[in-house]
């Protein structure tokens, strides 16, 4: 009986590490406040902008129970975008470039919540997950696909994999991600 129950753990405890990410949608407003778990999350626009484009310019604050408060300044097109807590990481989803139809993307900032600098959150990795692409040239339009994110923790490492839902020729089918977690 005991061996039935730990080959079971065994096959099927790699799956249940296994999740999916679960994003909170910023933007609209000059602030936006988010609440994930412990964490508050602030995501602010700059009164002084470097890109010309109001409200582009964003500053988002990490608020952690008995921890000072961390930052990060960032630029996201339009001023929206998404936040995910994965233990002490943050995966800020946003935006690059600005015009038609095609010419603004999505990319993921992974970001260490709690750094050796006190003030500021570190950057890990920064991975585009969206792109456009020209699959009918009588199509007035580009189409669009977008990676799915898992995250999977074991050993004293996460592992980020962004997967197509299906292959696009000329595109990797998968990034991959290995972060080596603190403590």
């Amino acid at each position: 009986m005991r061996i039935s129950v730990l080959l079971v753990l065994l096959v099927f405890l790699p799956m249940l590490a296994l999740a999916a990410v679960e994003w909170h949608k910023y933007g609209g407003s000059d602030k936006d406040t988010i609440t994930l778990g412990g964490v508050t999350l602030i995501v602010e626009a700059q009164q002084t902008t470097s890109t010309g484009f109001t409200g582009d310019d964003l500053k988002i604050t990490a608020r952690v129970p008995y921890q000072k408060p961390t930052a990060y300044y960032f630029t996201s097109s339009y001023g929206y975008g998404a936040v995910a807590i994965h233990g002490d990481l943050l995966l800020l989803k946003y935006g690059v470039g600005r015009g038609t139809a095609g010419a603004r993307v999505e990319h993921v900032k992974i970001l260490r919540l709690h750094s050796d600098n006190d003030d500021w959150m570190d950057e890990l990795a920064d991975v585009q997950v969206q792109y456009w692409f020209f699959a009918n040239p009588h199509n007035a339009g580009p189409d669009s696909f977008e990676y799915q994110l898992q995250t999977k923790t074991e050993s004293g490492f996460t592992t980020f994999t962004f997967s197509l839902p299906k292959p696009h020729a000329g595109f990797p089918s998968k990034k991959i991600v290995r972060i080596q977690n603190d403590g």
